[in-house]
């Protein structure tokens, strides 16, 4: 779509994203004066208007009401479908990283109860919304420091015992499930998106993308000798093979960080201290080692 076109109302001003499922542009609401994100969703040869695959995010979004999500304002059809939402400033956490790097414990930790906040209205919806493409391309980092979570081209509203043909996912982010791994059905619940998280989360505090080349996992600690053992530990359980090995509802995530957060203030100053000394003399004898 060039600049500058129009769409009903809306004056397209420049593509800043582009998925499986369409394009969005940044445009302006020549009415309201505002600007807006208008995605243009794909359509294949053969497929027309009321296709209901390609209506599922307009569908499911506007059932939904979360500040962490963009605000929905319209559907319409003008030679295709396009979604008409609010503008989110910001950029996706995978620039974030880019130009910040890896973030610290603490922002990890809030970043974290933010990201389980979503998936927990998700999953608690009557049936649930499975999310099904968790990754910092779809995070936006807001100027404030607060999360968006944006694009639920992949997303679906599960019932219980159905298994899918058609799987969108991302690697290094989507589940072995999502792919039919080992044998497995291509399926995704609640779990799908826990597994998710936790690669998300891998890519928070170490910096490496797990969804780029050669694919493999170093142990956290690899990355980041001083953080703390919760957030491993998370993230590893988080990311089994098996579904039955993860967390199986985001609640217990949270139980967990909570509880080494409590841990962590009521810690002895002296023991907390003589502990962090211990690991920067690790620290420092690792890198003259390397």
């Amino acid at each position: 779509m060039a600049e500058k076109e129009r769409i009903s109302k809306y004056t397209i001003i420049r593509c800043i994203g582009q998925g499986g499922e369409g394009c969005v542009y940044l445009a302006k609401d020549e009415e309201l004066q505002r600007f807006v994100a208008v995605k243009k969703i794909g359509m294949r040869q053969g497929e027309n208007k009321n296709d209901d695959r390609m209506l599922q995010e307009a569908d499911i979004l506007r059932q939904l009401c979360h500040p962490m999500l963009p605000v929905i304002y319209e559907l319409l059809w003008d030679g295709n479908w396009y979604l008409v939402m609010e503008y989110i400033h910001g950029v996706t956490m995978q620039r974030y990283i880019e130009q910040n790097g890896c973030v610290g414990e603490e922002q990890a930790h809030t970043w974290a109860g933010q990201l389980l906040d979503i998936l927990q209205y998700l999953h608690t919806q009557k049936p649930p919304v499975i999310y099904r493409d968790l990754k910092p391309q779809n995070v936006i980092v807001c100027p404030e420091g607060n999360l968006r979570l944006i694009d639920f081209g992949a997303a679906y509203r599960r019932s219980f015992g159905a298994r899918g043909n058609r799987m969108a996912a991302t690697p290094g982010y989507g589940a072995p499930e999502q792919f039919g791994k080992k044998g497995m059905h291509i399926c995704a619940d609640e779990r799908s998106d826990i597994y998710a998280l936790g690669m998300l989360l891998y890519y928070m505090v170490t910096g490496a993308d797990p969804g780029k080349p050669p694919y493999a996992l170093l142990p956290v600690q690899d990355y980041q000798p001083l953080l703390g053992q919760s957030v491993e530990q998370v993230i590893r359980r988080c990311t089994k093979e098996e579904p039955l090995e993860r967390y199986q509802t985001v609640e217990e995530i949270r139980e967990d960080l909570n509880r080494e957060k409590r841990r962590r203030i009521y810690r002895p100053r002296r023991g907390g201290f003589i502990r962090r000394v211990e690991k920067r003399v690790w620290l420092t004898e690792w890198k003259s080692i390397l």
